[in-house]
């Protein structure tokens, strides 16, 4: 949910934040929550769902079980099937079985004034399993239609995961937006 988290601070404080740069992120910006993307027609192939334990509404929670085999393979198709396995397996073993899902469930509203005035670049993950490309690129059209100035888009052959699987293309792009910024 970084990036739900990244659109609300934009909104909210526009002036402490010089960029904000999205990773295979889920971008609310025009009065819907972050969950209503899992039901768009975008991201069909999607292995998201297929991770959760129960319904993570009766549950409260968005609940793995990193634990079983079956399930942690499911886990390295859906965010890291381009990841080292060693690597892969130290990642999962790091998620933690409870995520809530408040935040994925409140709706976001962003303005022209604040979160449009902010340059965004968005890393477009074409290999991802978890938030699909065409889903990626619907919030990227999203953005360009909120903010003075189009998204600044990399595109990367990675998974969900490409800090692992292509963490100098992630630091480069980084690092590109942090020079124009200073």
């Amino acid at each position: 949910m970084g990036g739900v988290v990244a659109t609300l601070a934009a909104e909210r404080s526009p002036a402490l934040i010089g960029a904000v740069v999205y990773v295979s992120a889920f971008v609310p910006t025009r009065g819907r929550p972050a969950v209503e993307y899992a039901f768009s027609p975008e991201k069909e192939g999607s292995l998201a769902s297929a991770q959760f334990i129960g319904d993570p509404a009766m549950v409260g929670a968005v609940r793995l079980d990193t634990g079983d085999p079956a399930h942690r393979a499911a886990l390295y198709n859906a965010l890291y099937h381009d990841v080292p396995i060693a690597t892969a397996e130290a990642a999962i073993s790091l998620l933690g079985p409870d995520a809530p899902v408040g935040l994925a469930g409140e709706a976001v509203t962003v303005s022209t004034a604040r979160f449009g005035s902010i340059p965004h670049t968005y890393v477009l993950c074409t290999d991802d399993n978890f938030v699909r490309p065409p889903l990626q690129r619907r919030m990227i059209r999203e953005i360009d239609s909120i903010a003075r100035a189009s998204t600044d888009v990399v595109e990367l052959k990675s998974s969900h995961s490409p800090f692992l699987s292509r963490p100098v293309e992630i630091a480069d792009a980084i690092d590109k937006v942090w020079r124009s910024d200073t």
